[in-house]
């Protein structure tokens, strides 16, 4: 089975690839690059300069109701590539699924496992699209960045599970205490990444498509989930060093003790990202690394409580 559970690696390295490139394009504000979907302006390979766009592109490609803005190459090729790897992503979870049969024996349930992750990206793919035609309605954005959560928590558990079937051991009983730590690092965390959502969204709000604020002024006018996001960093940061410190006054410094120290380096990284964002008014550069850190992060964590749970074997 290792080569399936190779192949699941690879799958799981796509997905953290396919955040990173949606990262970019928040980050970007090139969300509305293409204003059509699946195709961008009416094409399959998208327009590199505005003069192969018809001269009333912005009326006849507006969205919602909303005339788009003016056509930038990089904007749109920036979406389109984000596009291309999703559809490469959903390809070789395909392929994940059509491999699985030949694993029937050992685990008769596998396919259907890998169908329920077919289904998901293919729900993933449909919300992006919906991303689109909404006019990047906040909402749906969060939805959008949960299913990837999901899609990448399922691929970590699978990767588990193949790795369990391959290598037979002896369940250990796992410590409740480091266990419920763990949970609770995961619930901030998906907490956090709810709020951090809803606060780019805030910004892009009030500085596009308001104009109450620029990028000097936005903080002040940003409501109490940004705020709530802020003091739950500090939270996470704590817990994390708390757990950190736990495991090592337990003499458990192992690949749990490793991984609490690569959790914490990514938590001051994106705690050190925020600080940026907050006082030098949410530059772009800055954008892509705080989510795709946030989302590395929950990654880290996720497979740690996979790990602390022992065998997923029974």
């Amino acid at each position: 089975m290792a080569p399936f559970r190779r192949f699941v690696a690879l799958t799981l390295f796509m997905t953290y690839v396919v955040i990173l490139a949606g990262a970019v394009v928040r980050g970007t504000g090139s969300g509305l690059g293409c204003p059509d979907w699946p195709r961008c302006f009416g094409h399959w390979i998208p327009p590199v300069d505005i003069s192969e766009l018809p001269a009333d592109y912005k009326e006849q490609f507006k969205i919602d109701g909303k005339v788009i803005a003016d056509f930038e190459a990089f904007k749109t090729w920036t979406e389109y590539l984000n596009r291309l790897l999703g559809a490469l992503l959903g390809l070789m979870i395909v392929r994940l699924f059509i491999k699985s049969f030949k694993y029937t024996d050992k685990e008769p349930n596998l396919p259907w496992f890998c169908g329920g992750l077919l289904l998901l990206v293919s729900l993933q793919g449909g919300v992006g699209a919906l991303v689109v035609f909404s006019h990047l309605k906040p909402y749906i954005i969060t939805l959008h960045m949960f299913l990837a959560l999901v899609l990448l928590f399922s691929l970590q558990y699978l990767q588990k599970y193949c790795s369990d079937l391959d290598h037979f051991g002896i369940n250990f009983k796992p410590d409740t205490h480091n266990l419920f730590v763990t949970k609770i690092l995961i619930l901030v965390g998906i907490i956090q990444v709810g709020l951090g959502t809803q606060v780019r969204e805030s910004v892009d709000h009030l500085i596009r498509d308001t104009a109450e604020a620029t990028k000097s002024t936005v903080v002040n006018q940003l409501s109490w989930d940004f705020y709530v996001h802020r003091s739950f960093s500090i939270i996470f940061l704590s817990l994390t060093i708390w757990a950190l410190v736990r495991l090592y006054k337990q003499d458990i410094t192992g690949s749990g003790f490793k991984r609490a120290i690569v959790l914490l380096v990514l938590l001051l990284l994106n705690l050190a990202s925020g600080v940026g964002l907050n006082y030098f008014g949410f530059p772009a550069q800055l954008q892509p690394p705080h989510l795709f850190v946030g989302v590395l992060s929950m990654g880290v964590l996720f497979q740690q409580y996979l790990d602390q749970k022992g065998t997923l074997i029974s």
